[in-house]
């Protein structure tokens, strides 16, 4: 692996926006290992410390890791100096707040978009820009329809409706926001690409849920905390979203590590949903792993989304860059989840 062509040398900066994210430490880390310098950005540097503690320390100590401040993504040059130096960028921040009202979650993803890019645009430097995407921009994963087969061409129209639909705002469009916000930007994404004779190489990496091992206990702590939930018996969490699609965070960062260093991948949208599974797997899994406690009961009628989905270029990516054999295991995901000093027995 070590071998392997790349197409920005180590040693060189990276830029990692929401750096203080689940996914995004992980890709932080994964670049830190290979050789890479990273900056990263936050809303606020003194919140996110933990970046530079621990695990980063050495990292940091050494003029690898640094974090920079983008207190609101949305405005126009709000990357400019970030992105100074900085030989790729990968763009996983977005709006995190669950409001009805589009106008807050939507137009500040999409006006995010279209910053970092333009912000890329105006620096010379940049070679390489990767956006985190998701699934759910292709599909809607309705329990009671069948999705079909998901092509390069899927898009998940109709969140993007039902989010734009006229007030009065209410908890249908809550609901709506994030998907159609990531469906709007994505859609931004492609659009300057097509629109603009670009200096550098755009890709999207798309997960579905995220689980794995957590670095720090904000990432226990959130809606998107998966195995957390089932964990705890969170039935409100599990009851909208009986089955889904999930990734291990490493995989992930891995995907996004690959995205940016390998030559072959150009103007891609990589679905990388991972293992089909109903909350009773991730039951029947941490029964095994804690046969000490009490879950919540199986559900009586359990179902799998009915989508089918090509996920063999990223597969192919982890195999290339990472020496393994598809995805990390449910099993091995959830136990690294679960295995931390972040969360209680």
């Amino acid at each position: 692996m070590s071998s392997l062509t790349t197409t920005i040398p180590a040693g060189t900066w990276v830029l990692v926006t929401g750096a203080n994210g689940f996914l995004a430490s992980h890709i932080i880390i994964q670049f830190l290992e290979r050789g890479f310098r990273v900056r990263g950005t936050v809303r606020n540097v003194e919140q996110s410390q933990w970046l530079l503690q621990g695990r980063f320390k050495t990292y940091a100590d050494s003029h690898f890791l640094e974090l920079v401040s983008v207190p609101d993504m949305g405005v126009e040059g709000a990357y400019d100096e970030a992105v100074k130096g900085v030989v790729a960028i990968l763009h996983t921040a977005y709006v995190t707040r669950i409001v009805p009202d589009p106008n807050e979650v939507i137009t500040p993803t999409v006006t995010g978009v279209r910053s970092i890019i333009n912000s890329a645009k105006r620096e010379p430097s940049v070679k390489e820009v990767v956006f985190t995407s998701t699934a759910l921009t292709a599909c809607s994963f309705d329990q009671k329809a069948d999705n079909g087969t998901i092509g390069p061409n899927s898009w998940n129209d109709a969140v993007l409706e039902a989010a734009w639909a006229p007030p009065p705002y209410g908890l249908s469009h809550a609901m709506a926001n994030y998907p159609a916000s990531k469906v709007a930007a994505e859609k931004e994404v492609w659009k300057a690409v097509k629109e603009n004779d670009l200096h550098f190489t755009v890709n999207v990496v798309s997960p579905a849920g995220i689980i794995g091992e957590p670095l720090t206990s904000k990432h226990v702590e959130g809606p998107a905390s998966w195995v957390v939930h089932v964990f705890q018996g969170n039935k409100a969490a599990m009851d909208p979203l009986e089955a889904s699609f999930y990734g291990n965070v490493k995989d992930l960062a891995l995907l996004h590590v690959a995205a940016v260093l390998d030559p072959q991948v150009k103007n891609a949208r990589l679905q990388s949903w991972g293992h089909s599974a109903h909350w009773n797997d991730f039951l029947a899994i941490l029964r095994e792993l804690r046969p000490q406690k009490t879950f919540v009961a199986d559900y009586p009628v359990p179902y799998h989304i009915k989508v089918t989905v090509d996920q063999s270029d990223s597969v192919a990516l982890l195999k290339k860059w990472g020496g393994q054999d598809g995805w990390t295991s449910l099993k091995d995901s959830i136990a690294e989840n679960i295995n931390t000093p972040y969360l209680d027995d």
